[in-house]
């Protein structure tokens, strides 16, 4: 039996009280490694959120870190490939902000404080969007799952467009040739 096959008979012991059978699954699971989101979200029938509750709490409880966001998507919403481009329109899916992409990483590329940090935890994996907040001097990190496209064709009021953009037509920005800063 493949790993992957493993998947469904490991959350079936997700409840089971033994120590030794917590530590065996947990350990199961750790071993997915960054993949385990990725493969709970290719299963025939992905994990329910109280699922994926009680396979992040395991995985604390045996030492290991949580892999799986709490609200885990489909395979095809974790595509790798990059889906919005820079000067791109977009919208925040939870926090409902607008912005622009000024740049992008092709996986996340912060440090393990800030990532885990936030109120969620998305798939590493796929990009991540630097997005010059709308009305305000922020810059947000996000993943791609959490942004939508914005087609409201409105320009993005934002002290840093000037600086990395140097135009607006049909609803997107044109980025010049100055390099975003990278830490």
């Amino acid at each position: 039996m493949t790993k992957k096959e493993q998947l469904p008979h490991l959350l079936r012991l997700l409840d089971d009280d033994s120590q030794v059978v917590q530590e065996t699954v947990a350990k199961a699971l750790a071993e997915f490694g960054d993949d385990l989101q990725l493969k709970l979200a290719d299963m025939e029938d992905p994990p329910d959120h109280e699922q994926i509750k009680n396979i992040n709490r395991l995985l604390e409880k045996e030492g290991y870190r949580n892999f799986v966001s709490p609200t885990i998507a489909t395979k095809d919403h974790l595509s790798r490939e990059p889906q919005f481009e820079v000067g791109q329109l977009v919208q925040h899916k939870s926090y409902g902000y607008r912005g622009v992409i000024v740049a992008f990483d092709v996986n996340f590329q912060g440090d393990d404080e800030w990532y885990w940090s936030n109120q969620t935890q998305p798939d590493r994996t796929q990009p991540w969007y630097y997005v010059l907040v709308h009305n305000s001097t922020q810059v947000t990190y996000a993943a791609q799952t959490s942004l939508i496209p914005d087609d409201s064709d409105k320009r993005v009021n934002h002290p840093l467009v000037p600086e990395y953009f140097h135009d607006f037509r049909s609803g997107k920005y044109i980025r010049n040739h100055k390099p975003w800063p990278r830490d």
